[in-house]
């Protein structure tokens, strides 16, 4: 019998459809470099290439639903009324943000809720206390998905996720001192399917202490 030899050609035809075929979580090679890209931005906090959307206190007390790929600048003051806040479909690269512009003090609470069978990925976030001076922007805090045992300087405080029950991320906008002034950015982005990684930058009120209520669970 002869045999049957696969040229150059046909071989990297096979490697590249192989390629095509690997996948990252619920992701295809096709929107790896989103992926990379977005993992960037969520990590320094460089939100260029992001679509900026407003929203009034209005409209955040009558809950609104995020979407992919925005920066969400928010003049909820947190005086009249709860917000509800909730996220899209966690799909691998999906980045969202949003940004504090009114000075939230008015001790309601804003809940970032995620989508129905959708949670926030296990591991922890470790919030900083600057406590400088008024409107001082803090250091940005991203969740790891290790556990982080030592608290930061200043009162801070660690914030656990279990990544199987915790939807809901509540928090109070607390009058005199907080981290919800102007410039305060929380952000999700998502790098495994389901799932939803979180960070945080807050902006000192007063003191700066964490605000009383800032807590991820299970809604």
């Amino acid at each position: 019998m002869g045999t049957k030899r696969v040229g150059l050609a046909r071989t990297q035809a096979l490697i590249e459809n192989l390629k095509r075929e690997l996948s990252l979580g619920n992701a295809t090679t096709l929107n790896i470099n989103r992926i990379n890209s977005n993992y960037v931005r969520f990590v320094t906090g460089d939100w260029n290439g992001l679509t900026v959307a407003s929203k009034t206190d209005t409209q955040s007390r009558a809950g609104f639903t995020m979407a992919d790929g925005y920066v969400y600048e928010n003049a909820v003051d947190g005086s009249t009324g709860a917000s509800a806040i909730v996220l899209p479909s966690a799909t691998a690269g999906a980045l969202i943000v949003h940004r504090f512009v009114a000075q939230a003090d008015g001790g309601q609470n804003i809940t970032f809720t995620t989508a129905s069978g959708e949670y926030y990925a296990a591991g922890t976030i470790m919030l900083t206390v600057s406590n400088v001076s008024a409107g001082q922007l803090m250091t940005r805090c991203t969740q790891t998905d290790w556990t982080q045992t030592s608290v930061s300087p200043s009162n801070g405080e660690i914030k656990t996720m279990d990544g199987s029950t915790e939807n809901t991320i509540t928090i109070a906008t607390t009058a005199t001192n907080n981290q919800t002034n102007i410039g305060a950015e929380i952000a999700f982005y998502c790098d495994t399917g389901g799932k939803w990684r979180w960070s945080w930058r807050g902006a000192q009120l007063g003191s700066g202490v964490v605000n009383a209520t800032f807590t991820v669970t299970a809604v």
